[in-house]
């Protein structure tokens, strides 16, 4: 049983010699670096590391992060829209209490935009996506407060108006809770000229005469580092007065139920 075992002991030996050689081959191996793989011809390319927190995923032009409807040029004139009067009263999005030029009970002739019915303070105004002061008159009552004359932006002059569908007041603060009216205006015209003129009048009888008369002159120059745009507007309504109409000449108007 001695020799047996003496005589085993060197190949056990062997066996653990050759064990310990491979695994050294082995992990010499894995500790040397993989050759980069090179285009033949073609020099060595970096690749910088990109962190996408949100959607990379390409879209359409019309898709934005909040839904928005974009009232054009054409669709603006396609209203007959010739004051901004006439612009707030022809969007389903305004509603409630606004002061314009038909409502102007303690109004100075200034005209707001009030989405959805919240209030004028609540809808948020801007021009070319910037903020724009609001008047400088008080509001006696508290209707309105501090807010945006949408007569400041001609009508031939806006380029396209751009309604947020939903509140913004995340994005912009408390005074985009019921919107954001972004109003767009024509800042390149390059060696262009558009004259218009319309006329219109109403055809009520309770209201006699009323005639409105709007024209502009819209003009450009410009080369690939300046743009210069010239605008000019006339603007002119007939006036009703409330002894021109049956219903309001007298205080007692039994006709009308008193």
């Amino acid at each position: 049983m001695i020799a047996r075992e003496a005589r085993a002991l060197p190949n056990q030996l062997c066996l653990a010699i050759i064990a310990v050689v491979l695994c050294s081959v082995i992990g010499a191996r894995a500790q040397e670096p993989m050759p980069a793989l090179q285009t033949i011809g073609q020099p060595g390319v970096t690749i910088e590391e990109v962190i996408v927190t949100g959607s990379n995923i390409p879209t359409a032009e019309e898709v934005t992060p909040q839904p928005v409807y974009i009232l054009n040029r054409d669709l603006i004139f396609q209203f007959g829209v010739r004051s901004a009067t006439d612009l707030v009263q022809k969007l389903p999005t305004v509603s409630g209490i606004s002061i314009n030029e038909n409502v102007n009970n303690n109004g100075d002739g200034h005209v707001e935009v009030d989405l959805r019915g919240i209030g004028s303070r609540e809808t948020l105004v801007l021009q070319d996506g910037r903020r724009v002061a609001p008047i400088g008159f008080a509001d006696e009552i508290g209707l309105s407060g501090a807010t945006v004359d949408l007569n400041m932006f001609p009508v031939g002059l806006i380029d396209h108006i751009d309604i947020l569908l939903d509140g913004a007041s995340a994005i912009y603060g408390s005074d985009a809770v019921g919107g954001v009216f972004n109003v767009w205006l024509i800042h390149r015209f390059q060696n262009h000229a558009e004259v218009y003129f319309s006329y219109g009048n109403t055809n009520l009888g309770a209201s006699n005469d009323q005639a409105e008369r709007l024209a502009y002159v819209l003009g450009g120059v410009g080369d690939d580092k300046t743009d210069i745009v010239v605008y000019a507007e006339w603007y002119d309504r007939d006036a009703i007065y409330s002894r021109d109409r049956d219903v309001s000449s007298k205080v007692n108007t039994p006709p009308f139920f008193g």
